[in-house]
């Protein structure tokens, strides 16, 4: 059983699904210590999209950020010189974060799991559409190939969108706005829309 607090890293540029896998270096002290905490106890932790870039020398101390993170364990660990390592987590569940707490260097914080319905109905003409805008958007980049080895995959649909999410040119903010999807339809809706607005994006800026 998880503990009622969790550290909290909040990263610039990065947001994490479910079923997902991130490789991260450690190398900040004061997330040194988070690290060695986490695999010392319970493996797990909490990454959230900062709402804006640190200013440079910092660290995200005190920088907000979204609401909606995701929690991660914590599935492979490489300790290097000097206290750094080389984590490599596994996104479990999207969570609200309901409030911080002090008594660390690193932040912590207080989460409630956001439940995913990936059991709700799907309609045929919704996914047709969602893959006729991937294949649309891959040819417009170039990267037909990786669409297919990543449709390709053994995974259920939910794991699916995630990792599309993770491998396709969103931007931060765009991967906050599906992350924040609580079912199918609604994760699937919102990329294809993502994704016709940037190949209409595209068009328009080639005129």
């Amino acid at each position: 059983m998880l503990p009622a607090i969790l550290p909290l890293f909040p990263l610039p540029q990065v947001v994490l699904f479910p079923q997902t896998f991130l490789p991260l270096h450690i190398f900040e002290p004061r997330y040194q210590e988070m690290a060695a905490d986490t695999l010392d106890s319970h493996h797990h932790l909490v990454l959230s999209l900062m709402r804006e870039n640190p200013d440079p020398g910092s660290f995200g101390e005190t920088v907000p950020i979204f609401e909606v993170g995701c929690l991660a364990e914590v599935v492979r660990a490489e300790p290097l010189p000097g206290g750094r390592w080389n984590l490599l987590i596994h996104g479990k569940d999207a969570v609200r974060i309901l409030e911080e707490h002090s008594g660390k260097p690193y932040r912590q914080a207080r989460i409630e799991l956001l439940p995913f319905d990936a059991s709700h109905l799907w309609p045929g003409p919704h996914r047709r559409q969602l893959m006729e805008s991937l294949h649309v958007y891959a040819a417009s980049e170039g990267v037909e190939a990786q669409l297919k080895e990543l449709l390709d995959l053994p995974l259920e649909d939910a794991g699916r969108l995630n990792t599309l999410a993770m491998a396709l040119d969103f931007e931060p903010t765009e991967r906050q706005f599906l992350l924040e999807s609580r079912d199918l339809p609604t994760l699937a809706d919102r990329m294809t829309r993502l994704l016709d607005f940037a190949v209409g994006g595209r068009a328009i800026r080639g005129l």
